[in-house]
């Protein structure tokens, strides 16, 4: 077995090792992780840790340091999220987490788009469980035009109602690098505000993205993208501070940064494919007041007499998703 935390092409994390290691357990980890930012690693099976190509790729794993994520298998997923409501907000990277959690939660996605725009989803878990979203930043805007992060948030709030003040309502924000501090105080104060204090908050981090040089797309340097990861401990230790929940999505994607799927941004490790079916498309898209200048192509779904299915494509996407689901669903504690 071999291990890896970061590529030697970019060093993010000078300090430690690159590439492939040999990775040396005695035995499995017994305990479960407490925390859903538990620093970890890549881990491969290969014929020799100093020749990748002999590692067998299609079995590599995330490997908590000391600890693991249990798998939330789908009953007690559709028992743990039954009278829940959980409230996205974010880029296509957090997007792409709801969409996993969807599919996971009804075995099948039904319903798709790049949605630049406020949704809500009341078709999951036979209607005992609503998703909702809000794409946040709305960065195609002008500047005196984007709505700010307090008003996304409060309008997605609004739009999900009723939400009652316990665990039952989750709110899970971030996105893949947009995130800072100062969002999660504002998170705080308008949550206090709406009486919402006691419902679980959970903080996606930063991501890898914008390291690769697209035209028409500001890249990042190395330096710059050093002091994500530096901005990145920042918002995990704010978080803490603040009770939240954290998957840390930038120690995962940081060793698999050339494996993004989709995406001008080099930034997204999830796609949706799509396959034929006869189930009926069902959602509940509220009117579009946070993204009057989205773009059509982006929000357009299937229509016609035979709908389109959906399927979630993505190793990385889904590790991150899983952790998420575990966290949401612990298996030593009832969430009723």
């Amino acid at each position: 077995m071999c291990s890896f935390v970061q590529d030697c092409g970019l060093l993010v994390q000078p300090g430690r090792s690159c590439g492939l290691q040999p990775f040396i357990q005695t035995q499995s980890p017994l305990q479960t992780c407490t925390s859903g930012h538990q620093p970890g690693r890549w881990v491969v099976p290969c014929l020799s840790c100093s020749d990748n190509r002999t590692c067998d790729w299609r079995e590599v794993a995330w490997q908590p340091d000391g600890c693991y994520h249990p798998l939330v298998d789908r009953r007690r997923l559709q028992d743990c999220l039954t009278d829940r409501k959980v409230l996205f907000i974010g880029d296509s990277t957090n997007r792409g987490m709801m969409y996993f959690l969807m599919e996971r939660v009804n075995s099948s996605l039904e319903v798709w788009g790049k949605a630049h725009d406020t949704l809500v989803y009341g078709n999951l878990n036979a209607r005992r469980t609503l998703v909702s979203y809000s794409y946040y930043p709305q960065f195609w805007l002008e500047k005196s035009r984007r709505p700010s992060f307090r008003q996304a948030l409060l309008q997605l709030i609004h739009r999900s109602r009723p939400l009652g003040n316990s665990n039952r309502t989750v709110l899970v924000l971030g996105g893949v690098q947009w995130l800072n501090t100062d969002h999660l105080r504002t998170v705080r104060d308008v949550l206090d505000r709406e009486s919402l204090g006691e419902m679980v908050v959970v903080v996606k981090s930063l991501g890898m993205g914008f390291h690769l040089p697209v035209d028409g797309i500001r890249s990042l340097t190395l330096k710059e993208i050093q002091d994500l990861d530096r901005q990145n401990r920042d918002i995990i230790a704010a978080a803490k501070h603040h009770g939240y929940e954290v998957i840390d999505t930038f120690s995962i994607t940081m060793g698999r940064h050339k494996e993004f799927l989709q995406g001008r941004c080099a930034c997204h490790f999830h796609e949706v494919e799509s396959f034929w079916s006869n189930a009926p498309s069902s959602t509940n898209r509220t009117s579009p007041e946070l993204s009057s200048q989205s773009d059509a192509r982006d929000t357009a779904q299937e229509t016609g007499p035979k709908a389109s299915a959906y399927h979630v494509r993505g190793a990385v996407n889904q590790v991150y998703s899983e952790i998420l689901l575990s966290r949401l669903c612990p298996k030593e504690t009832s969430q009723r």
